[in-house]
C-alpha cells in the first residue's frame, strides 16, 4: 500500500477545490463511506458530499503528527493532527485499496482539548 498515496488524498481531501468537486468526491470517498465528525454527528457519503460541495472557500489547514499502519493487505490507517482556527483536532482514516482505487472508507475528527495537548 502506498503510504504517501494515502496522505495526498488526504490533503486532497482538505482542499476547497476537492471539496465543492462531488465528482472527486465520489471517487475518493467508498460508496459505503461513514464519517464521525468533530461535533460526533455520523455522516454518509451522500450527506457529506452535499454539505461540502456548498462550503465556501477556506485555507488548507496545517497539519502534523502523520502516522501510517498498514492494517492487511490493501487496508490502511492514517492519523494526524489539523491546526485549525477553531483549535487543534485528531483525525484518523481507514482507506482501501481495490483494483488499483484509493478510497476512503471511515473517518473520524476528534477536538483535542489544551489539557490533552
Amino acid at each position: 500500500m502506498e503510504l504517501s498515496a494515502i496522505q495526498a488524498a488526504e490533503m486532497e481531501l482538505l482542499s476547497s477545490a476537492c471539496r465543492r468537486d462531488s465528482m472527486r468526491m465520489r471517487e475518493l470517498l467508498h460508496p459505503d463511506f461513514v464519517e464521525i465528525g468533530r461535533s460526533g454527528r455520523r455522516w454518509t457519503r451522500d450527506e457529506i458530499i452535499a454539505t461540502l460541495a456548498a462550503e465556501g472557500d477556506r485555507d488548507a489547514p496545517a497539519t502534523d503528527e502523520w502516522r501510517f499502519i498498514e492494517l492487511a493487505p490493501g487496508l490502511g490507517l492514517v492519523t494526524y493532527v489539523i491546526h485549525g482556527a477553531s483549535g487543534d483536532s485528531r483525525h484518523s482514516s481507514i482507506w482501501r485499496v481495490d483494483e488499483g482505487r484509493l478510497q476512503m472508507r471511515f473517518h473520524q475528527g476528534t477536538f483535542v482539548s489544551e489539557r490533552a495537548q
